[in-house]
């Protein structure tokens, strides 16, 4: 059985289409038609449900896919066992959402190049569903996103962590004065809110609609750096990750509201599609990435 088989059959598995993991891998078509016929001659199971031009994987394809990865990544560990860091090269795809992005300092990618020289990052950044959908495509290798608590069967999550999600407004701002905000207070209040394909924001809605509230917002984006510098104006509410407001909250330029009930929590993941093989250059990347995360978004907010 040949390693570049089982290459050809983790591509194929994460873009779910031939003609694409053809051209992401530099062969034909034809070429990796036979690859994979040639491997599932060998498995003795077909691998894949061929439905036009999209494939699927069979049964016997999800139970091969960890024990392919497993292989594959043995093989690429091996063949850079006696390479340093600054002999490895290639590209790294990664991708980040754009409130996490306003965390990072350019001291992520000095660090990142100092240890792997060779290697270009190529950086996207993005809403959460776009990320993950160019994951499930092969065209990111790595992101880091906010997403629901439950980490979904179809990554591998390396690494996460609750965050809450609070209310905020400014302080001068009637609700800020107030101990407890009941929800049905906010109906009437000009909010900011991420995109409607911000988790989040999802989360947040479903709860006031659950309790028939309907809220007003003025304005959708996707910063959430400007989402806070209009809260600091004085007449908005927005709906926002602790750490996206950290510094204002501590700097007394906007106010946490207390809401009752449980608070709201989203996490930070960073992860990966299921079928992508780990390498020292990816998992590079995440360490640098998680060295910044632990600084800022682990830390224990203060009030």
């Amino acid at each position: 059985m040949e390693i570049r088989n089982l290459q050809i059959f983790l591509q194929v598995a994460v873009l779910q289409n031939i003609t694409q993991a053809s051209k992401e891998l530099g062969y034909s078509q034809s070429n990796v038609s036979t690859q994979i016929q040639q491997l599932e001659k060998e498995v003795g199971a077909p691998l894949f449900n061929r439905m036009g031009r999209g494939v699927t994987l069979t049964q016997y394809g999800e139970e091969l896919l960890p024990f392919a990865r497993s292989i594959v990544s043995t093989s690429l560990q091996m063949e850079n066992f006696l390479k340093s860091e600054a002999a490895m090269g290639g590209v790294v795809k990664v991708g980040i959402v754009e409130s996490l992005f306003d965390l990072l300092t350019e001291d992520i990618f000095v660090h990142y190049h100092e240890r792997f020289p060779r290697v270009k990052l190529e950086l996207t950044v993005d809403a959460t569903e776009t990320l993950k959908e160019q994951l499930k495509r092969g065209l990111l290798d790595v992101a880091c996103v906010i997403d629901h608590p439950l980490v979904k069967t179809e990554w591998q999550c390396w690494y996460h962590v609750d965050v809450p999600i609070e209310v905020v407004a400014h302080p001068t701002h009637p609700l800020a004065k107030k101990e407890k905000v009941a929800w049905s207070e906010l109906e009437q209040q000009e909010f900011v809110l991420m995109e409607g394909s911000a988790p989040y924001s999802i989360q947040f809605q479903q709860l006031l609609a659950a309790q028939r509230i309907t809220l007003q917002p003025f304005l959708k984006l996707q910063s959430a750096d400007m989402a806070c510098k209009l809260v600091e104006q004085g007449r908005y509410l927005s709906i926002l990750p602790f750490y996206a407001v950290r510094d204002a909250v501590e700097k007394g330029r906007v106010k946490i509201l207390q809401m009752p009930g449980e608070k709201q929590m989203q996490s930070v993941q960073i992860v990966l599609h299921e079928s992508k093989v780990m390498i020292p250059q990816i998992e590079g990347w995440m360490e640098e990435l998680k060295t910044i995360l632990e600084k800022t978004v682990k830390t224990e907010k203060k009030i």
